[in-house]
């Protein structure tokens, strides 16, 4: 197709260049996964950070390295680390690489697949499995579905498709002599057809397999989607007859969760020079942060696709600024970079870049940034007040997601009941194009919560039912979403 670049060659790719393309099309991807809430994936923007908040270190570690092949060999090294996660970090790192130009699917050993390990009293514990049929029964064979109960159920909306996880209660079928309360079985659905759930469903659980996909089946309500996993979480699980069986195939010193095997391990050491130093502490620290955020919407809000577009070509910038033969020019390399970052993010990141800067400088000690400091200091005074976010109920919302967790008493933990909504509600109702923000509604003491496919298609126009004593129903989508609790 004209227009379209010619396949990357591997070989001739910098393994180095591959590390920094990495991160740059890693800001893009977040970017595009939380420019507009009514787009929103969280759960791809959160998968990115993480990456970098653990492998933003092995990038300044490769391109501060002195010489073309130590910076390779660092680089190397770096991959197969950021690569070593299982088939799906394998996969992401493939597939980021791909997206930026460059084919490293050959320079990376196989995906080790998960393995079944022992805990620290030589117990054998089970790995994600898909759900197949023989699984299916095999659940059913081990526990007590039919007075099982469900203890916790998100489906959210990932771009345009719907996924969903579910935690199981059920007493145990195998004789237990210690029990700590039932078993958890975390079942996971990656695409979502239809979503059936209402508190007062009565208790009983079905998992199935069938032409349709997979079906996770409560009382009148379901969850059916092409495919699913499941993490049996459940302590005594090697008592199980699932359990004994596999306990005949795997050696009794086995230890490890992951056979990791392929010569990957973390790039250790120092960044050489304080303003890189503090650079790589102030990087890390952003994504850290959109990791946080991207799990826990409700809590500190960070400017994700801003601070994502004052970071663009990050990657890359860090690998040129390594690449000076004087350590001089190296750390006023760097130095700059921080200054760029902060102008380009201009007064919509200053009071973060700010605070972040501030926090990053008393951690190591240095004011080698002290530039960066001053300008987002004073872009921040410069910057509008943030408007205080409302508790109204919006008269406008696409939903994003249900998250509903029932109050359960464990071991060592115990847990109220609670429901969360994220909503996607117009950021500017004067202009009906800018992008849309994500509203954030948490209610205890739910009295009921339901929710049907239909709540997620289209615009909802929500509305609340005052009640006594602080409670309110929440309703949607002529009975499509109800929620009945104390909402904060």
């Amino acid at each position: 197709m004209p227009g379209t670049p010619p396949p990357a060659d591997p070989r001739s790719s910098s393994l180095l260049a591959v590390l920094g393309a990495l991160l740059d099309r890693s800001l893009v991807q977040i970017e595009d996964a939380t420019a507009d809430a009514r787009l929103l994936d969280r759960e791809t923007a959160r998968t990115a950070a993480d990456v970098w908040a653990d492998n933003t270190h092995p990038l300044f570690l490769s391109a501060l390295a002195r010489g073309r092949r130590r910076r390779e060999a660092r680089a190397r090294d770096a991959l197969l680390w950021m690569a070593d996660r299982g088939p799906r970090g394998r996969a992401w790192t493939v597939e980021r690489a791909a997206e930026a130009g460059h084919d490293i699917d050959g320079l990376l050993p196989p995906a080790p697949e998960p393995v079944p390990h022992r805990d620290h009293a030589g117990n054998l514990r089970p790995v994600v499995v898909p759900v197949t049929e023989e699984v299916a029964a095999d659940l059913a064979a081990d526990y007590d579905l039919d007075t099982a109960t469900i203890r916790a159920l998100a489906v959210e909306r990932r771009g345009t498709g719907l996924a969903a996880q579910v935690t199981i209660a059920a007493e145990r079928l195998h004789r237990v002599a210690d029990p700590t309360g039932p078993a958890e079985l975390d079942v996971r659905l990656p695409e979502v057809d239809e979503v059936r759930f209402d508190t007062r469903d009565a208790p009983g659980v079905r998992l199935t397999c069938g032409p349709t996909g997979v079906t996770v089946a409560f009382g009148d309500g379901l969850l059916r989607g092409e495919n699913a996993t499941l993490w049996n979480r459940d302590d005594h699980w090697h008592l199980s007859a699932r359990g004994r069986r596999a306990e005949r195939d795997v050696p009794p010193t086995l230890r490890r969760r992951w056979d990791r095997g392929h010569g990957a391990a973390p790039l250790e050491g120092v960044v050489d020079g304080p303003a890189a130093r503090t650079v790589s502490h102030l990087l890390t620290w952003i994504m850290t942060r959109i990791r946080s955020t991207c799990r826990r919407p409700e809590g500190d809000r960070v400017p994700v696709p801003a601070l994502c577009r004052a970071l663009a070509g990050a990657g890359t910038a860090i690998v040129a600024a390594g690449g000076h033969l004087s350590r001089r020019r190296r750390e006023r390399a760097f130095r700059e970079l921080a200054l760029e970052w902060v102008r380009r993010g201009g007064p919509e990141t200053a009071h973060w870049f700010a605070a972040a800067l501030d926090r990053v400088s008393r951690r190591s000690g240095t004011e080698e940034l002290a530039e960066a400091r001053r300008l987002a200091g004073e872009l921040a005074a410069r910057a509008a007040p943030r408007a205080e976010e409302t508790t109204d109920t919006p008269s406008s919302a696409v939903l994003r997601m249900v998250s509903y967790t029932a109050s359960h008493q464990g071991a060592e933990t115990s847990r109220s009941a609670e429901v969360t909504l994220h909503l996607a509600v117009p950021a500017d109702a004067a202009d009906p194009g800018a992008p849309w923000m994500l509203r954030v509604l948490t209610g205890g003491g739910p009295g009921r919560v339901r929710v049907l496919t239909r709540a997620f298609r289209g615009t909802l126009r929500p509305r609340t039912i005052d009640d006594d004593g602080g409670v309110s129903t929440l309703l949607a989508g002529d009975g499509a979403l109800e929620a009945r609790a104390r909402w904060s």
